[in-house]
Formats: C-alpha cells, structure tokens, sequence
C-alpha cells in the first residue's frame, strides 16, 4: 500500500490530505492570539496539534482522532474554542475525510464543532459560516473585513 507524502508549505500532504501548522505572529499592532497549529513527522506517524483557545476564549472544549493505514497513522488533538474569533494555525482535514481515503479509525474523542471557516491574512480573524449570516462565498465581492477593511480576497478558508 503506497501513501504519498511530500513537503508542502508550513506541513506535509499525507496521502493527498493536508496537514498544516501555524503560529501566532504577533506585531505591536494587533493583539496576541496565543494560537497556534504544530505538525510533526516520526517516521509513518504523523502529529497534528492545535489550540485556538486564548485569554479572551471561555467556553473551550477538546477533540482529537487518530487514523491509521498500513504502516502510517495520523493523530490530531485539538484545544478549540466555541467562541473563538481568531486564529493563527490551520484545521486538520476531518476525520471523514481520512475514512473516505481507506483510513481506519484507532481512536476517537469529542468532535470537531465548526466548519466553514475563513481567516483574514491581515488581521487572523474569522469568518465564520455557522455564524454569519452567509456563507462566505456568497458575499460581494466588494465585502470587507469588519476589523481592518482587509478586502475579501485576503480570506484563506482554513477549516
């Protein structure tokens, strides 16, 4: 059984799904976020890590899974926030998306709560579709961020 892995900006491809770490980076003229995303590689098993729960953050929660196929396995574990409005890393892809690519689950614990997110490249805050009142590609594309007038072609969707 062959399962690709190749280098990808800020984390891996694993078998054509992506993991992707990320950090705060802070400047003087933002507030600190306090999240983060880490991915790590030891041999076939692969790490994800994330928080998005930071000071402001109340009601947090923890999820996490792990997958396995053949040689490889995949565990993601995750500090998350109901309430959160920022944040600086990346979601790992969702554990349905491992089951349809043959993945077998070896655990599992709470669940992944919000998907459709977006995240502005200028100030990490974000859009989120469970939310807002649309989704976000089905705003005009003259919409802009409500924290710093970013323009809609800043967004990155992250989860």
């Amino acid at each position: 059984m062959e399962i690709s892995v190749e280098k990808i900006p800020g984390g891996l491809r694993v078998d054509g799904l992506e993991l992707k770490g990320g950090k705060c980076g802070c400047t003087s003229i933002l507030p600190c976020c306090h999240s983060w995303a880490k991915v790590k590689r030891n041999g076939n098993v692969f790490t994800y890590s994330g928080k998005t729960t930071t000071p402001e953050t109340k009601d947090h929660f923890n999820w996490s899974f792990k997958v396995k196929k053949g040689d490889f396995e995949v565990e993601a574990t995750m500090e998350d926030a109901r309430d959160k409005t920022i944040f600086s890393g990346y979601y790992p892809p969702g554990l349905e998306k491992w089951i349809e690519k043959g993945w077998k689950v070896v655990s599992k614990e709470g669940d992944r709560e919000d998907f459709g997110l977006w995240r502005c490249a200028a100030c990490k805050w974000l859009y989120s579709e469970q939310r807002q009142p649309a989704k976000f590609d089905d705003l005009p594309e003259d919409w802009r961020c409500p924290i710093c007038k970013a323009g809609k072609k800043s967004f990155e969707k992250i989860g």
